[in-house]
């Protein structure tokens, strides 16, 4: 389903007290079941849009990997989200937890989390966020209501993307650098950001593929969709593509 149609089934939900108290949101983990989220927030925070907007809200705490690993351990699952979602809302009404990368719980901090999405206190509500929804303990998915997102369309295709993924597995930073710089120089300026998206995109998609074929550590894997996202950013800021992409490549595990 789209976002627009996920948030209308459970802002319905929000409003019949019919609410689950564990959404499993499958889709782009930083775009739209971020976005969704987001919007999830401001219906439940109506009264503290800029807090919500700015991520500080106290009643609202979030958990994503972290270290070289790229896990979540159970040290940050309990003092992040177990014990700070077990006291009392600081504005009498909702508690929201959200996990990004609910994939890479452990073994034990996915059990320490189990135990509070068993017996959750009323008006709380956690969003785990993943696009690998089979990595993630099934007795915790049995416990969640499961929204599956699109995934954002708008790869390159053709040429273009045999071009790309030529230069990709060459480590070219300077051909994949003069690829985007054509594509951007040949878009309207209202085009351009959209080209740079679908380059980036495609990138990400030679990093996602890493994962479901299980070649590199998984922690590695998902450092390498980092990487992709972090020059993705920096691109966006402005930076020449050249060095950005040789600054990806030289990180990047092939």
């Amino acid at each position: 389903m789209d976002g627009a149609e996920a948030f209308r089934l459970i802002a319905r939900a929000i409003d019949a007290g019919s609410a689950a108290h564990g959404y499993l949101v499958v889709g782009d983990v930083r775009g739209n079941a971020a976005e969704l989220v987001e919007k999830v927030l401001r219906k439940l925070f109506p009264d503290a849009q800029e807090q919500v907007a700015a991520g500080v809200h106290p009643d609202v705490v979030t958990l994503e990997p972290e270290g070289k690993k790229r896990i979540i351990t159970i040290d940050s699952m309990r003092s992040r989200i177990v014990v700070p979602m077990s006291t009392t809302s600081f504005s009498g009404g909702w508690k929201v937890g959200v996990i990004s990368g609910a994939d890479r719980l452990n073994t034990e901090s996915a059990n320490a989390f189990l135990k509070s999405l068993e017996e959750p206190p009323p008006k709380t509500m956690y969003f785990l966020l993943t696009d690998q929804p089979d990595a993630i303990l099934p007795t915790i998915v049995s416990r969640t209501q499961r929204i599956d997102l699109k995934l954002p369309p708008g790869l390159l295709e053709g040429e273009e993307y045999e071009a790309v993924a030529e230069a990709f597995a060459a480590k070219d930073a300077s051909r994949l650098a003069e690829i985007l710089d054509a594509a951007v120089d040949e878009a309207s300026d209202a085009d351009a950001a959209l080209v740079r998206r679908r380059f980036f995109r495609t990138l990400l998609s030679f990093a996602r593929a890493q994962i479901l074929a299980g070649k590199l550590p998984r922690h590695q894997a998902f450092r390498n969709v980092e990487f992709v996202e972090e020059a993705y950013r920096r691109c966006e800021k402005a930076m020449k593509a050249e060095p950005v992409l040789s600054y990806l490549l030289d990180r990047f595990v092939f």
